[in-house]
């Protein structure tokens, strides 16, 4: 009997394997459950040490390169910590519903979440004006949160309760939009390499998912509908790149069920079946293509588009329907113009790179009448539908969210604008549209953290969009080189970046009044101005701290003196003074106006920005926003 013979290639690709699979689980688990954090960092380690080994032993990577991104990109999501708010309850009920309670009856889903009793359909059922598309494809991964919760509430300790409700399962939208935008961007790369150079398709799409809406719908509210159109209208340009390079009844039917899901996803995303059906024609033209296919494929396009049929039959009592009602569009598009460059969630006005990849589409008339034709009529055909909608601008948005189809287009037309450019550069051609880039998506990443928190709900005006971007990169400055060097590296990061010194060239006398200080000098809880007849203007100040900037030069002793009071009912009253969060001193306050003193010693100061902060032991009585307000503050003086 002749002796076995190992095989050592594929016990070593196990492996590599082996560790991929960990840590796919770990980002994964640390996405879904915040309790078990350590997968954030060690799911892309595992991955990477994977992927060290595999092209150490074979120099090849081969199938591990995508799971290992999948898992860093979890791991991502994990850090940025996705919020369930905005339209997510309203795409994520048709899951918990249908998953639990086997029906589309949402009373128990609105009550549970605290909402308003709505009017019942025809059909006597709550209404949902949005798709069933996004909540059919997140349907595998809410059946692994489950099993996650099952497997974790039998634990002796366990967190959570089995009932569609808990954080794993509102976390598992992130889970499938993270998939599916992730896919779509690999396949987005691999439809652009194949007319430009491999670096100039990183870039282009690099750049137009990090400096477009994507990327919040992606990574902060991915349990809405916008991550997923942009990953699935990518997955149909590279399907029927693919359907037109190796024509058949399978690659033709894979573009109809793409397509279909799509427009499950976002109905608005039918206007998408134009650059399929302008490649279906020009291949009949060519007879590279058989009408059976194509035949084939319209067909599975409407079989995807089922779910959503039978959920207006069931909802409403009609296959067909406009949920929100007849005044919803108005086809004369009175907000056309709007959608594109205005600066209450204009497409070009938010993320300006955007009007760059898009005017790159006129570059492709030329070379690629078809792919430049149909990404501007596409584009235009959105904006035509964005702009006949009544809730235009998008309520609280990102950007221009529902321009999420064009996003791919955009980045088509954004390569022919990269490798224009850098045919002008003979040497690193790449460098430069990739340092531009990478400071649009510092941009785009800085007005994320803006508006999550809540300093742009609506309009971003320019002016005050720059202002507001100019202090973040101050700040983010002086974070860096606060950990890298401490206190001199923060002071030297204020210095070059705003050079403002109480004394020296701003605020000579140290008054700071709190009805007039400029909102840069506040951090922390503050009311509006106000001011009463026969009292100095003031602002409240909220719970659980108020604060004010004072930049020094170099810290020295200051003795302060806070013009304070606090009403009758939230006596008796105390006010802790922090001086860069050292606590100096501690102070009863009284019903009537009265200045406190108090001593800033210098040991507590630092070069650069300084934060004097009060806190206050008690707030006005009440359950809602009043019960924060804890004092009112007309002064602080200093020396």
């Amino acid at each position: 009997m002749a002796e076995s013979v190992p095989m050592p290639e594929l016990r070593s690709s196990r492996g590599p394997a082996s560790l991929v699979a960990a840590g796919l689980l770990l980002s994964a688990q640390a996405l879904l459950d915040p309790a078990h954090p350590a997968g954030r960092w060690l799911g892309p380690l595992l991955c990477g040490g994977a992927l060290l080994w595999a092209w150490r032993r074979s120099g090849g990577l081969g199938r591990l390169v995508v799971p290992a991104l999948l898992a860093t990109a979890f791991a991502l999501g994990a850090y940025t910590k996705p919020e369930f708010a905005a339209d997510s309850h309203n795409y994520y009920v048709y899951l918990r519903s249908a998953y639990f309670d086997h029906d589309l009856d949402f009373a128990d889903e609105w009550a549970a979440w605290g909402f308003k009793e709505r009017r019942l359909t025809a059909t006597g059922h709550r209404p949902n004006l949005h798709s069933i598309g996004p909540a059919v494809l997140w349907s595998p991964f809410y059946v692994l949160a489950d099993a996650y919760v099952a497997v974790e509430s039998a634990l002796p300790h366990g967190r959570y309760v089995r009932d569609g409700y808990s954080l794993p399962y509102r976390r598992a939208p992130a889970l499938g939009t993270i998939t599916i935008a992730l896919l779509g961007t690999l396949a987005l790369i691999q439809f652009l390499a194949r007319r430009q150079p491999w670096g100039v398709a990183l870039l282009a799409v690099g750049g137009a998912v990090l400096c477009s809406p994507t990327l919040y719908y992606v990574f902060v509210m991915p349990a809405m509908a916008h991550g997923l159109a942009f990953g699935l209208a990518a997955g149909v340009l590279w399907a029927a790149d693919r359907a037109a390079e190796r024509p058949s009844a399978g690659s033709w039917s894979l573009v109809g069920v793409l397509l279909g899901l799509l427009a499950l996803t976002r109905w608005q995303a039918l206007v998408f079946a134009l650059y399929v059906a302008a490649l279906a024609l020009r291949e009949l033209r060519r007879s590279r293509v058989r009408l059976p296919w194509l035949a084939l494929a319209a067909l599975l396009a409407a079989l995807a588009f089922v779910p959503q049929l039978v959920a207006w039959r069931v909802l409403y009592g009609s296959f067909f329907t406009v949920p929100q009602g007849g005044g919803f569009l108005d086809w004369a598009s009175p907000h056309f113009l709007d959608s594109l460059v205005s600066g209450d969630h204009g497409f070009f006005s938010w993320t300006p790179l955007m009007a760059i990849g898009s005017l790159g589409l006129l570059l492709a008339l030329r070379t690629e009448p078809l792919l430049g034709g149909c990404g501007l009529l596409i584009l235009l055909a959105s904006a035509w539908v964005n702009g006949s909608v009544s809730t235009w601008a998008g309520g609280d948005a990102f950007g221009a969210r529902r321009f999420d189809i064009c996003v791919p287009f955009a980045a088509a037309g954004l390569a022919l604008v990269i490798e224009r450019s850098a045919a002008l550069v003979r040497r690193a051609p790449l460098w430069a549209p990739a340092a531009a880039l990478l400071l649009l998506a510092l941009w785009n990443l800085s007005f994320i953290a803006s508006f999550r928190e809540q300093r742009y709900p609506y309009a971003a005006p320019a002016d005050r969009l720059a202002g507001e971007q100019g202090r973040n990169l101050r700040r983010f400055s002086q974070e860096l080189l606060g950990r890298l060097a401490g206190a001199r590296g923060r002071a030297l990061a204020y210095k070059y970046f705003s050079g403002e010194y109480f004394y020296e060239n701003y605020n000579w006398g140290g008054t700071i009044p709190l009805v007039s200080v400029p909102e840069s000098d506040l951090s922390g809880g503050w009311s509006p101005p106000r001011r009463k007849p026969g009292t100095p203007g003031f602002r409240w100040a909220l719970q659980p701290s108020s604060c004010v900037r004072i930049p020094l030069q170099e810290p020295v002793d200051l003795r302060v003196v806070i013009t304070v009071r606090t009403p009758e009912e939230a006596q008796p009253q105390q006010m802790t003074v922090r001086w860069n969060e050292q606590a100096v001193g501690t102070l009863p306050v009284g019903t009537a106006w009265s200045d406190l003193r108090l001593l800033l010693p210098a040991r507590a100061g630092v070069p650069g920005e300084n934060y004097l902060c009060l806190q206050f032991a008690k707030a006005l009585p009440g359950d809602d926003e009043a019960a924060r307000l804890a004092a009112q503050v007309a002064v602080i003086q200093l020396p």
